[in-house]
């Protein structure tokens, strides 16, 4: 009921006040929800060309480094295939020319950062309307995944970081009540608080559940090795962190709930959500280009390529043709649930989690979480490569890890790198988790 009354009443009068035009967004995305396929081609394309002369006489860099790849004039630019000619934009492109990205046409930008993978720090900028836009996009995904706007939902997400101040506790306690959703800081979380964790979920009743993926599987773990009862959600939503099908089964299991991963990075926020019929990926085209490249940035379709996103709408830093770092597998075959938005079949990790071997050849990343979920010995695992020639592989084990189970490891490994890898193996009681309160599988620093 409060969803109904939330966003058709209260959110419209709050928006009067604050002049803010979300719901606008959203109806407009929600619509397109009934388009055709050529339909929203052709808006993708629309958009994609005012956007192409913006960024063209409003930002310096573009114009130049457009210039130097032999493109002087915009409108040459008529379909996707022409889109492919620009060239792509790297972090440290913008490290390097960051003011030459500002339109000048958008002075009060926000100004956004994420720590990045590598642990270096990147900036960049947002303006006004593209970050309601973004706002919208989100709330679509979640909503046919049922946690949309003012459902009542639970997030065991990241917190603030240092210590807020009363004023802030209050005010954040206001802004999630006004939302109908309750926070949950998973930096926080640890066995001996899990009970805690569990008690608030069993006392607030959440109709939807959203979460990092690991602190998530860590509690669905500790449910089920304890035989505790929890209360079950009507869905539970995954993101920030790549979702393996033997954490989906934990999850599930412990929760007797569905699961549904969604995909994003902070530079776009929602880039693709499970549908729940089917649970592919629906990439959200008509706020997004996305696109997938081999190491020649030659454009690849049915195969794990690196992600470009270009967004759509952010007119006050364009990003166009931006290489995340992330990688994915895209297929133009169309879902049977009905959603006209393209599919991504997998999300791949991120680049920098391919294992390198002396050879040239790679391991990718999502081997690791394969192999090792086979054993029961097994609680938490890490692999970081230092070195070409050598993986440090850190686990955290119980009583059922066996000097076999070890040596098993060392064989599979050893098939993938030909041989050619010395593995190092380091028995810890604690794995860190990123800054961002994350569990990266691999680690690739070569």
């Amino acid at each position: 009921m409060y969803s109904n009354i939330f966003r058709n009443f209260i959110m419209p009068a709050y928006e009067k006040i604050r002049c803010k035009n979300l719901l606008h967004f959203l109806d407009a995305y929600e619509s397109r929800l009934t388009w055709s396929k050529e339909q929203l081609q052709a808006y993708q394309l629309q958009q994609l060309k005012s956007l192409l002369h913006h960024a063209y006489n409003n930002t310096s860099y573009y114009k130049d480094a457009w210039a130097a790849a032999g493109i002087t004039d915009i409108d040459d630019i008529q379909s996707l295939a022409d889109f492919e000619k620009l060239p792509v934009v790297t972090k440290d492109d913008i490290r390097n020319h960051y003011q030459d990205f500002i339109s000048t046409k958008h002075a009060n930008n926000i100004k956004k950062s994420t720590g990045g993978s590598t642990g270096q720090p990147f900036h960049f900028e947002l303006d006004l309307e593209s970050n309601t836009r973004r706002e919208a996009v989100m709330w679509r995904g979640y909503g046919w995944l049922g946690a949309g706007l003012g459902q009542k939902t639970l997030y065991l997400w990241g917190a603030d970081l240092g210590q807020p101040s009363r004023f802030k506790t209050i005010k954040n306690a206001l802004y999630h009540g006004f939302y109908n959703r309750k926070m949950l800081n998973s930096f926080e979380m640890n066995k001996q608080n899990m009970v805690d964790y569990i008690d608030s979920i069993n006392s607030y009743k959440p109709i939807a559940f959203v979460s990092y993926v690991n602190p998530l599987y860590e509690l669905a773990r500790y449910i089920i090795d304890h035989k505790i009862k929890v209360h079950q959600p009507k869905t539970m939503l995954t993101g920030a962190e790549p979702l393996h099908q033997f954490q989906r089964e934990v999850i599930e299991q412990a929760f007797n709930c569905s699961v549904y991963d969604t995909f994003g990075c902070r530079e776009f926020m929602l880039m693709s959500a499970e549908c729940r019929e089917h649970k592919s990926l629906h990439i959200n085209c008509d706020h997004l280009v996305v696109e997938t490249v081999n190491e020649e940035f030659d454009t690849v379709k049915n195969e794990s390529g690196d992600l470009l996103i270009t967004d759509l709408h952010n007119y006050g830093f364009p990003l166009i043709r931006y290489v995340n770092g992330d990688r994915a597998t895209l297929v133009e075959e169309p879902c049977p649930c009905g959603n006209p938005l393209p599919i991504m079949k997998s999300v791949d990790g991120r680049k920098l989690d391919i294992i390198k071997t002396p050879t040239g050849g790679s391991i990718p990343g999502e081997l690791f979480p394969h192999l090792f979920k086979e054993y029961k010995g097994i609680i938490k695992f890490q692999i970081k490569q230092t070195v070409i020639n050598a993986l440090d592989i850190f686990i955290i084990t119980n009583d059922q890890f066996t000097e076999d189970d070890k040596q098993n490891i060392r064989e599979e490994i050893n098939k993938y790198s030909k041989m050619s890898l010395q593995l190092n193996f380091h028995f810890v009681d604690e794995i860190p988790l990123t800054a961002a309160g994350k569990h990266r599988v691999t680690i690739c620093e070569i």
